[in-house]
């Protein structure tokens, strides 16, 4: 029996020791990096306002830019002078730093910490000439940084999503048989009337559709032409869910309860899960597509 503990033991220090063996090798100290750097991004994250939704989103672009590492990693050029690594050195320590004692007023640098560390990494990993082997990678984290806050407000200014919403929630009215009309903004019934102001619209879902959007076309293969329309796909889905949803809050105006769920969070909530679940039914669909294509085309062969 003594036996028997001793060679485990042995079985699991020589494991131990092929593992920091095999950390030998730059590519994997390299990735082992970024996976540290990714694990900070996530922790500051939840640090910055614990919210779950947005931890989970982060973390689904955190697993397609390691994912996208790994799989070029033998094909990367991974030599940088001393200038750079130093200066990507001092880019992750900055934020090191400041993850320490980073204040809720310090929002807007919070906000870029994703690119500081991909172009901290980059460069000390190969050197500022090596930065556009990793622009997937860049498109990616400019993606995640795209402000839910701010944007739609900006949008919303130049587009004027809300009278767009109003007009396609008359519209739905008017085809399920309750006679409705718009005045701007107002979207007016016989028995009340609602004001659809920005975040009633799709610019919010719309912009997390597009986050995800961005990793779906990096992730997997579709042809080029059909890529351009997962983002379209996903600015339409959110913006007729979110219709619906003003369509919906005007035939309840009159019931308080009701109102308050549907214009709550709860409410705002479903309709989100809606239009995310018929995003990936949308990207099902052409994945399947192209899984069909290439049999097709390999029995051609």
């Amino acid at each position: 029996m003594q036996i028997k503990d001793t060679s485990a033991y042995y079985n699991v220090v020589k494991t131990i020791s092929s593992l920091f063996k095999q950390l030998e090798d730059p590519k994997l100290r390299l990735f082992g990096i970024a996976v540290g750097l990714t694990l900070l991004q996530l922790g500051l994250t939840w640090k910055r306002g614990g919210d779950f939704d947005r931890l989970i989103v982060n973390s689904l672009f955190a697993y397609t830019l390691l994912s996208l590492l790994w799989k070029k990693k033998d094909n990367l050029n991974l030599e940088s002078g001393i200038f750079s690594s130093v200066c990507g050195l001092l880019l992750i320590a900055l934020v090191l730093v400041k993850s320490i004692s980073l204040f809720w007023f310090e929002y807007s640098f919070a906000r870029i910490i994703p690119l500081i560390l991909a172009i901290g990494f980059g460069l000390l990993a190969s050197g500022i000439k090596g930065l556009k082997q990793y622009w997937r990678e860049l498109i990616i984290v400019v993606a995640l940084m795209l402000p839910e806050d701010i944007l739609p407000a900006i949008l919303e200014q130049v587009l004027k999503v809300s009278e767009l919403t109003a007009q396609f929630a008359v519209f739905v009215l008017w085809y399920t048989g309750f006679p409705a009309y718009r005045q701007g903004v107002n979207v007016i019934l016989t028995h009340g009337a609602v004001a659809v102001e920005h975040p009633c619209t799709g610019l919010v879902p719309g912009l997390l559709l597009l986050k995800l959007s961005v990793l779906f076309i990096f992730m997997f293969p579709i042809d080029k032409n059909k890529k351009i329309l997962v983002p379209i796909a996903a600015v339409l889905i959110a913006f007729i869910t979110s219709g619906f949803r003003v369509a919906l809050m005007a035939l309840v105006v009159s019931d308080h309860d009701a109102f308050a769920y549907w214009h709550g969070s709860e409410g705002n909530q479903i309709f989100s899960t809606i239009a995310m679940f018929v995003f990936v039914l949308f990207c099902k669909f052409l994945l399947q597509q192209a899984k069909t294509a290439s049999q097709d085309s390999l029995e051609l062969q």
